[in-house]
């Protein structure tokens, strides 16, 4: 059985009478009325509809509150952010991130007393997805996290701002709404027109892609060319596969980083 700690996570603890309501005019995706033991992913976003934040959010089953699983050395901005939508919201806005420990369990499986799990939304292939009381003995888990990022990569799954540029790319071009993060019948959210709009005129230039290796893995940052023409930038690999912001306009013929050919794996469609 596959469980990996990822210790670069955090969890925010939105609570009080009125969480649900708060971040459901926030937030990309629909939280209201989210069942206990289900999460949905979804994104904080500026108002012209570029990328924030990105987090899992699941009920606290120790009170009317929501907790919020996300990028560890950027949650104080993400409280930060959030506490200045607050006003007179009845709400309230704390990093438990010390009474928690997050994990990844590919296969399943997996329970302990007072764990949270639910089934990671973005992809099912992802497997389980756990808040694990600190308090608690770990499971038998790896440290060593190559292999759950082999999956995450070859599965064309970012990793928050590691893969997605702040205050730069539309959700769109980083698939977002292919990994259900994204409900374009809720009302309206931060960001929420150009987001609409994107997705209804088709107006997507490029999109982050997994890519299969063929050759030494490319670094994060390094340019992909079409004969000698840049087409776009590897974001992160593992494994044998990279994601690639690429123009989605780019010639034909094969995808050079590097010494490595590429292949793209990710449907566009």
């Amino acid at each position: 059985m596959n469980v990996f700690r990822i210790p670069d996570r955090g969890v925010l603890r939105i609570g009080g009478a009125e969480a649900g309501s708060f971040l459901q005019a926030l937030v990309t995706n629909n939280v209201a009325g989210i069942a206990a033991g289900t999460a949905v992913y979804a994104a904080l976003l500026t108002p012209q509809g570029k990328f924030l934040h990105d987090f899992f959010v699941t009920p606290d089953p120790d009170g009317d509150a929501l907790l919020l699983e996300v990028e560890a050395p950027r949650i104080d901005d993400l409280k930060r952010r959030l506490t200045m939508y607050k006003l007179r919201s009845k709400v309230t806005i704390d990093d438990v991130s010390a009474d928690w420990q997050v994990l990844a369990a590919p296969d399943g499986g997996v329970a302990g007393e007072g764990v949270i799990s639910f089934t990671d939304p973005r992809d099912p292939a992802m497997g389980q997805r756990l808040l694990w009381p600190a308090a608690n003995p770990l499971p038998d888990h790896y440290d060593d996290l190559s292999a759950y990022h082999a999956l995450r990569v070859s599965r064309g799954i970012p990793d928050g701002s590691r893969d997605m540029e702040v205050e730069k790319n539309f959700m769109l071009e980083v698939r977002f709404d292919k990994l259900n993060g994204i409900d374009f019948r809720k009302g309206c959210y931060v960001g929420q027109e150009i987001t609409a709009r994107s997705k209804y005129r088709g107006n997507v230039r490029k999109m982050l892609l997994s890519c299969h290796v063929e050759g030494e893995l490319p670094d994060a940052g390094a340019d992909v060319v079409v004969d000698g023409r840049s087409v776009g930038t590897v974001r992160s690999g593992a494994g044998d596969h990279v994601l690639a912001m690429l123009r989605l306009d780019r010639p034909e013929g094969t995808l050079q980083a590097g010494s490595a050919r590429l292949t793209v794996t990710t449907p566009t469609d």
